[in-house]
């Protein structure tokens, strides 16, 4: 009866869990398999699973020989496995991440009888806690161009903790409360009327959880800010959203950088002509050029070249005019140069054509993230203009990966996107 029972309650936890559950026994063949574990494997039926082997379920050998390598060191170690975070197979070409525990299972006599495993897919977790360690490790290492950068917790609002450094030209201040920021920073900064100037206005829980909740994890915007010396420079406020990964709570990690030689270069490049008179961003000859310099310059890194087209533009023209045309450039032109790095090269092709180098990307991740923002923008400002449907349409190639020069970068970039037209727009597509 208590061996039927515990029976029972086994295949009430495997029908119904959404944990990845199995039995194997000391030859690492299967016995039982919970229903998200028979899907992890790509097979339909739990059949499938049962009464086989690793290397006979999964389509990666290379997966397989390591499951059964770690079983065979886990029964010969005779010591449990617990929490271990570990790859699993990819979902629609997206990694994931699991923590997985297995426990060594013993006859009555004590005798090693098999495997019981137990894996939680923790992907958005992983991720979530890899990019707030990276975020958060400005609060100990700030860059020289960075000011300040002050972590502040959404959810109880307010400030817990916070770094600044001491710049030639002035210093930000330190404060206590997420109030006195936001005051000192109105105070601070030159044009009252700036984008900067209105979000530190409307900075409240409630604002950035709106924020948060239209898909926007990152906001950036540049103004000219009067330092605590009387100095005015060009500061630039980078805004990230993370969970924390202790309290779970929303938190933002707010950043000042100096960025007054970029926009005196700007200006310079303005005055020589080099910038695009409607847009402002780098003309087609000059972005050619500073692209080409890059990729002869710092040809040991990995680089990203986006090719940006506006789907369905000519429907805004012929609705609306070629001011409204126009204007709507303009807008996503400045959103472009605002969520792109200052290291980055942004410019114009023609038309409504853009184009941008990702410099010095370690992580295919972030181009992802980029190219998610740039879709999220223009999503954005076309809302503005009712039946029409305007979206974006992305194609990306990698340095050196799928080319060395420009010009194969450019070729290989403009077939992806034609291919992301063709495949039915508003998308971005790797070559």
């Amino acid at each position: 009866m208590k061996s039927e029972l515990i029976k029972a309650a086994f295949n009430a936890i495997v029908n119904n869990t959404k944990d990845l559950i199995f039995i194997k026994d000391e030859n690492s063949v299967y016995y039982a398999a919970s229903e998200p574990f028979v899907k992890m494997t790509d097979k339909s039926t739990v059949s499938e699973v049962i009464g086989h082997t690793d290397l006979e379920i999964f389509n990666s050998e290379a997966l397989a020989k390591r499951y059964i390598a770690d079983d065979k060191k886990l029964l010969s170690e005779d010591k449990d496995l617990i929490n271990y975070v570990e790859p699993i197979t990819d979902e629609d070409g997206k990694a994931r991440y699991a923590s997985t525990s297995k426990y060594v299972l013993r006859d009555k006599n004590g005798k090693k009888i098999g495997i019981l495993g137990i894996t939680k897919d923790i992907t958005r977790e992983y991720i979530a806690r890899q990019r707030y360690q990276q975020e958060f490790k400005y609060l100990f290492e700030l860059p020289k161009d960075t000011y300040a950068v002050c972590y502040i917790d959404v959810d109880d609002w307010r400030i817990i903790c916070q770094r600044r450094q001491n710049i030639s030209d002035g210093t930000i201040q330190e404060c206590q409360t997420v109030a006195e920021m936001c005051e000192y920073a109105i105070e601070s900064i030159a044009d009252e009327s700036c984008k900067a100037a209105e979000f530190y206005r409307n900075f409240t829980s409630e604002r950035l959880r709106d924020v948060y909740s239209s898909g926007r994890r990152t906001l950036s915007f540049k103004y000219e800010r009067i330092m605590s010396d009387n100095s005015s420079r060009w500061v630039r406020n980078d805004v990230n959203f993370l969970t924390d990964a202790d309290s779970g709570h929303l938190c933002v990690m707010l950043s000042a950088k100096d960025i007054n030689e970029i926009k005196l270069e700007e200006q310079r490049l303005f005055e020589a002509a080099k910038l695009d008179s409607m847009t402002m961003l780098l003309n087609h000859e000059t972005s050619m050029e500073y692209i080409t310099e890059v990729l002869a310059n710092e040809n040991d890194r990995q680089h990203a070249l986006f090719m940006l087209d506006i789907d369905n533009f000519k429907d805004l023209n012929d609705n609306f005019g070629h001011q409204a045309g126009d204007e709507f450039l303009v807008e996503i032109a400045k959103e472009l140069k605002n969520h792109f790095r200052e290291s980055d090269i942004v410019g114009r092709i023609g038309g409504d054509e853009f184009f941008a180098l990702m410099r010095n990307v370690s992580e295919e991740s972030q181009i992802k993230r980029k190219a998610e923002d740039v879709l999220a923008i223009i999503e954005s400002i076309s809302s503005e203009y009712k039946n029409i449907n305007l979206s974006g349409s992305i194609g990306i190639s990698l340095y050196p990966k799928d080319g060395k020069t420009l010009k194969e970068l450019y070729a290989k970039s403009d077939e992806a996107l034609y291919k992301a037209k063709r495949s039915g727009k508003n998308k971005y597509l790797f070559i």
